[in-house]
């Protein structure tokens, strides 16, 4: 495959899996479990603060709406509608949002879910 699509209709939210980002609404839009090496798709966070203490993946973030706080390895920046964020594998990383945000993440590779 060298070319894939997915229509806009097709990408659906739903609640997060259990787990770390459970309480969050999740749409994957090219899944771990599929036929890409990367992982692609749109979450969207409440009010929480979520530690992840080794990043699996790469992960790179769109800001769609909202803002949140990202600290990765004692590095605080704020993020906002229009803002990427660019997350290394390997590093202990906060994310706080103290309202809503909305991001389309990016991930490679995608063995998050083995993570």
């Amino acid at each position: 495959m060298s070319i894939k699509k997915v229509s806009k209709e097709s990408v659906t939210p739903g609640k997060a899996p259990d787990g770390i980002w459970s309480g969050s609404n999740l749409a994957e839009v090219f899944s771990a479990s599929g036929d890409t090496n990367m992982s692609c798709g749109v979450h969207e966070l409440f009010a929480s603060v979520i530690v992840v203490e080794e990043a699996p993946v790469d992960d790179v973030l769109y800001i769609l709406e909202g803002e949140m706080e990202i600290e990765a390895d004692g590095v605080v920046e704020k993020y906002q509608a229009g803002d990427f964020a660019y997350l290394r594998a390997g590093a202990r990383q906060t994310f706080t949002v103290r309202d809503r945000v909305k991001h389309i993440y990016v991930t490679y590779p995608c063995n998050w879910s083995n993570g």
